[in-house]
């Protein structure tokens, strides 16, 4: 909300209080957002019983190679700023096709390498994430460009795009 100017810092505040107000002080509240939001708005961590960090080395530019570790990076970055409450990855993810950012190129054979490493640490280090996104959304081009209609493990069509069938 924060990231897309959905709402002031001040709003949000005000939402997330008459939440905690109106809710037994037992169900934790959070906020999900791009990972440095928590870093330029303590109040939001002071407001929050759980971070919702999303984390999309995509969007940054970042090559694959090196995607995982800056993936870890943003996730630590949350990390230290959460005072100790948990931390979840709320959104990652990686496209398999459209337009590249910078040394960040969608493919399926990038999605397939994000998306295994990812899980592959998020297991052995009792990471909770939740990978974006399971089907593409063809609607989903706007802000995002040819890009993100692509960023499902199956297609619109609900077919994986990452089994082989026979022609």
């Amino acid at each position: 909300m924060l990231y897309r100017n959905d709402l002031t810092l001040e709003q949000l505040l005000k939402f997330m209080k008459r939440v905690r107000k109106a809710i037994p002080s037992h169900i934790p509240i959070g906020y999900v957002d791009a990972y440095y939001e928590f870093s330029l708005h303590p109040e939001l961590v002071e407001h929050s019983d759980v971070i919702l960090s999303n984390c999309y080395p995509f969007w940054e530019g970042c090559s694959i190679d090196y995607a995982l570790l800056y993936m870890k990076d943003m996730y630590r970055r949350a990390q230290h700023v959460a005072q100790g409450k948990r931390v979840v990855i709320a959104e990652t993810g990686w496209p398999t096709q459209g337009q590249s950012l910078h040394a960040a190129l969608p493919s399926k054979l990038n999605a397939l390498r994000y998306f295994v490493n990812t899980q592959h640490w998020s297991q052995s280090e009792n990471i909770e994430i939740f990978y974006f996104s399971s089907f593409d959304e063809s609607w989903k081009v706007g802000d995002e460009g040819d890009v993100g209609a692509h960023w499902g493990l199956w297609d619109s069509a609900e077919r994986s795009k990452f089994v082989a069938r026979a022609s």
